[in-house]
Formats: C-alpha cells, sequence, structure tokens
C-alpha cells in the first residue's frame, strides 16, 4: 500500500500550502486515512509476527522515534533562524517565563504522549497554559500546539496511544472489536451535546478517533479472503481509491457524509490493495517515504511561507521529498534493519499472511 501511504502524506501537505489551488482530500481527513491503515497494519503485525508484547512496544517505538528526534532537532533550529511561521523565539521566550508551561512543552516535544491535547489549551500573555474547549489559532490567540516544534506530529500521540491497547485489542472477536467501535463513534457523536467546539471533540480526543484504527483492524480480518481471489481486484481496488481521492475536493456532497464516505471506502480497499501489492518491493519503498514526507513538510512549507522563493509548491514538494529521501537513507532503514535484526532473534516463527508488512 505504498503509493496509498505516500499520497496521503501528499494531501498533507498539499493542505499546508495555501497558494495550491488543487487539494487531495484533506488533510485532516488523509490523517484520519493514515489511522484505519495503521490499524490494518498493526492488526497484521500482531498476528503474525509479535508474540512478544515488549518486542513489540518497544520495535514502534524505534519506528518512530528515529526521524522524529531528527525532524524535532530540525523544527528548533527553524526556529532560531526564524523559519517557522508558528512558532517565533519571542514565543518560546513568552513559555519560558512560566516554569510549568516550559516543563510540559519541553516533555511534550520529547515524549510526543499528550501532544494532541495542546490543541485544547492557550498560552496567555504570561506563558501559562489556558485550558479552552472552543481553543482556536486567530491573530489574538496562540494555542498550545504552536509551542511544538514539529506540530503536525501530534498525530504520532494519537498512534502511539493506539499501539497502548492494540496488542489486547488484536486478540477480541471481531464482535468485540464492532462494539468498542460503536462506542468510540457515539462517544464521538455526544460532542455535538457538549459545550465543546466539535472540531476539536471528534479530532483532537483519541476516543473519539480510536474506531478509525479499529476499522483497520476490521478491515485486516478480510485479508484471508482477499488472498483466495485474483490479485487485479487490488489492482482495480487502488484505482478506484486514488481516483476518489484525486476528485474528492470536486465531489458535491456534504463534508460530514463525505468524510464518512472516505472512511468506509479506505477500510473496505485496502485488504484487497495490501493482498495484491505485499510482494512488490518498489510499492514498499515508496510507502517507506510516507512518514518522513510527512513530518518533513512542514519544516520546508515554513521556509518557503517566510522566504517565499520562486515556483512555491514545486519547491515545496521538491524540498520536501529530497530531505526525506536523506532520511530514508541515513536513518529510516539502518534503524529498520536493527528492528528486524531484534525480531528474528526473538521470534522464531513462520512468515504471517502478508510477508513485506512494515513490522
Amino acid at each position: 500500500m505504498g503509493m496509498v501511504r505516500v499520497l496521503l502524506a501528499v494531501a498533507v501537505l498539499l493542505s499546508h500550502l495555501p497558494m495550491a489551488s488543487y487539494k487531495v482530500l484533506s488533510g485532516g481527513l488523509a490523517v484520519q486515512s493514515f489511522f484505519i491503515v495503521s490499524g490494518f497494519y498493526m492488526a497484521l503485525v500482531l498476528d503474525g509476527k509479535y508474540r512478544d508484547v515488549g518486542l513489540f512496544y518497544t520495535n514502534r517505538l524505534l519506528r518512530l522515534f528515529p526521524t522524529y528526534l531528527a525532524m524535532l532537532a530540525l523544527g528548533i533550529v527553524a526556529i532560531l533562524i526564524g523559519a517557522n511561521p508558528l512558532t517565533s523565539q519571542e514565543l518560546v521566550a513568552t513559555i519560558m517565563q512560566n516554569p510549568m508551561s516550559a516543563l510540559v512543552l519541553g516533555i511534550e516535544n520529547l515524549a510526543l504522549v499528550g501532544q494532541d491535547l495542546l490543541f485544547w489549551f492557550t498560552i496567555d500573555a504570561n506563558g501559562a497554559l489556558v485550558f479552552d474547549a472552543y481553543a482556536e489559532l486567530d491573530e489574538n490567540t496562540t494555542v498550545g500546539w504552536q509551542g511544538l516544534a514539529v506540530p503536525q506530529a501530534w498525530s504520532l500521540s494519537t498512534e502511539l496511544m493506539f499501539y497502548a491497547i492494540a496488542p489486547f485489542l488484536a486478540r477480541l472477536n471481531w464482535r468485540w472489536i464492532v462494539a468498542i467501535a460503536a462506542g468510540s463513534i457515539g462517544l464521538r457523536l455526544a460532542g455535538h451535546l457538549l459545550d465543546v467546539d466539535y472540531l476539536l471533540w471528534q479530532g483532537r480526543f483519541f476516543p473519539t478517533m480510536l474506531f478509525m484504527f479499529l476499522f483497520g483492524m476490521l478491515a485486516y480480518r478480510a485479508l484471508p479472503l482477499a488472498a483466495k481471489l485474483p490479485k487485479a481486484i487490488g489492482w482495480f481496488a487502488l484505482g478506484a481509491l486514488l481516483a476518489y481521492c484525486a476528485i474528492y475536493t470536486f465531489l458535491p456532497i456534504d463534508p460530514l457524509i463525505g468524510r464518512w464516505i472516505t472512511y468506509a471506502i479506505v477500510a473496505l480497499t485496502i485488504p484487497w490493495i495490501f493482498n495484491a501489492f505485499k510482494d512488490n518491493a518498489l510499492d514498499r519503498w515508496i510507502g517507506d517515504l510516507s512518514y518522513p514526507v510527512y513530518l518533513s513538510q512542514l519544516l520546508v512549507v515554513g521556509a518557503v511561507l517566510v522566504y517565499e522563493p520562486p515556483l512555491p509548491i514545486l519547491t515545496s514538494v521538491a524540498g520536501t521529498f529530497g530531505i526525506s529521501l536523506l532520511v530514508l537513507i541515513f536513518i529510516e532503514h539502518p534503524v529498520d534493519r536493527w528492528r528486524q535484526a531484534r525480531l528474528s532473534r526473538h521470534e522464531q516463527i513462520a512468515p504471517p499472511v502478508g510477508r513485506g508488512a512494515p513490522a
């Protein structure tokens, strides 16, 4: 599913480029589609590769943190040289006035978990974090997530919370997974009755997003069926999904309805797409770019917005993929070889149904 993952990462990149007249899906919807794909992959590796839960946890941390820490270092440099349009040195100085805020944001930048909750806080003139159920970025308001050097990494916090419970969810009967997903959806819809910003409630609160991961886990349960049928179905499913993403912004449908249609299309197509491409090395290599593209794109976009080079869209895309290639070669692939070596030492098992899945 490498092409799907890269497409979703590019969708997030385009969503952050105000000069880009063409968008793929929307940034938020692309991230949520990533959650569905993540649920699928975690069900896959937990079913076939990881009998040692501790090994699963440590390998997931090794999957996320090396690249994140590299981007965190670049993000701090961007702030120091004034190349970050969201976080300035003045804001950092304001935060440092309040020891508690400085401690919280320091921990959040390093540890990831909890970054999504910073969207529920504003930063006042004295640097204090203040809970605000309607926190919204404007010229008069500074939101807590602006204290993050890699703001889009909030979604990694959500991923980590899912990883924490994924080994237990993977053991459940599909009926239990459906029931938990229904509970998550019900909690999400209950936000309409609460005195909160509904976009925050549905998009920055893990329990209301859990169902997306569970949709992916349920999609994995269809993989044995996909494996029995021609791989041509997977090619067709890939074409249909890519076409849908490409024309989504032109469809005359209500955004709320379109969101649920997207969830369904992603969940229904990924078993077939995975089955068709699971042994395709090129597709896997393309997919490996998705994580560094996602984490590096705001650094490049920020620099483009600050320095205003010619051909800003081309510069943003080329710069993002250039950094991502370097990250892939010098960080991701060496660390991945280490992770796979750790797995080989701990687990002597037959290959899972989907060889070639990222572990």
